[in-house]
């Protein structure tokens, strides 16, 4: 006697690991298309896919990539709170499944820090990527590129809290690891490089951020085209350099391309554009339009409030110059 054999499957039904990636798939190319409440909808079915799937090994790493994946979309959105509660849920789940230096929790708290540093909570960023920083180089060493991407983290924050001295090493070091494991011509070295810029700008080293940033917009501008986010920071700094040299004209129009990029790209009222807002309303107040500086920092000032720490240095700095040109 034959045991009875199992009919095929259906082709509207694949397995459940065929259906996560194919639902994974589907929202990375929602999102690349500006798609987003599609993509939220996707990776929302990807979760639910997921609990309904048991909780072997595969099904938690499922989880955590599909975690990981929407938190970042959330913060692309400027949602910081929805992607620091979706991402601090997702770091307890871990946890529980994973060892201490697991790479499932490391991806989780670096994603959960550059939240934490979007909202200003820095303190937390910086334990979450010190522990993270010190789970990677015990398991992979120090020549490893997530190794450089946490020393990119570490100098961004340090510079978005204004501590350019302690932030130029972190960054150098990010170029350094990164040139050696994938080459200088990278383009996520041309990254690290463009992310310490600003902060050579900072400690008074214009030339040679001036430089880097001229090369970063070269390579941006050939991989991504005009109407780009990374193209408008960078436009952004180089604008902030020429402002410091008080070439005001060529600051002004660098500033105005930023923000009509970032516009475009993420929204007119998305968080992000409030450091191009304040920057803007710094030269229009410098060059004596007082009333239109005001406007700027309370554009910036309401996208921001809802979004971030009320000690968010931008927000902070944004109210007290627009309560001192009221008065």
């Amino acid at each position: 006697m034959t045991g009875m054999r199992p009919g095929p499957r259906s082709a509207a039904a694949p397995p459940p690991s065929e259906a996560f990636e194919r639902l994974l798939d589907a929202a990375g190319r929602q999102r690349e298309a500006g798609e987003h409440a599609a993509a939220e909808h996707t990776l929302r079915q990807a979760l639910d896919l997921v609990e309904r799937s048991g909780r072997t090994l595969l099904w938690s790493r499922n989880r955590i990539r599909a975690t990981v994946t929407l938190g970042a979309l959330y913060r692309t959105l400027g949602r910081y709170h929805e992607a620091a509660a979706t991402l601090r849920a997702g770091l307890s789940a871990a946890e529980r499944r994973f060892p201490p230096g697991a790479s499932e929790i490391v991806v989780l708290l670096n994603e959960l820090a550059v939240t934490f540093k979007y909202t200003g909570n820095f303190t937390e960023a910086e334990k979450l990527y010190r522990r993270a920083l010190a789970a990677l180089e015990e398991t992979v060493g120090g020549d490893h590129p997530s190794v450089a991407t946490l020393y990119h983290n570490l100098g961004g924050l340090a510079h978005a809290r204004g501590d350019f001295h302690a932030a130029e090493p972190l960054a150098r070091l990010a170029v350094d690891i990164r040139s050696r494991v994938l080459g200088p011509d990278h383009i996520a070295v041309t990254a690290d490089r463009a992310a310490l810029a600003p902060i050579l700008d900072a400690v008074g080293k214009q030339d040679e951020a001036q430089e880097l940033l001229e090369q970063a917009l070269a390579v941006y501008t050939k991989a991504y085209g005009e109407d780009h986010y990374e193209i408008a920071i960078t436009l952004n700094n180089l604008a902030s350099i020429a402002y410091r040299r008080g070439d005001y004209p060529r600051t002004e129009l660098l500033f105005l391309r930023a923000l009509r990029i970032k516009e475009k790209v993420l929204g007119a009222n998305h968080p992000e554009l409030a450091s191009t807002l304040n920057n803007l309303a710094l030269l229009r107040h410098r060059c004596g339009d007082h009333r239109a500086a005001r406007a700027l920092y309370a554009r910036a000032i309401t996208i921001l409030g809802p979004r971030v720490a009320p000690t968010h240095p931008t927000l902070v700095n944004c109210r007290e110059k627009f309560e001192a040109l009221a008065g």
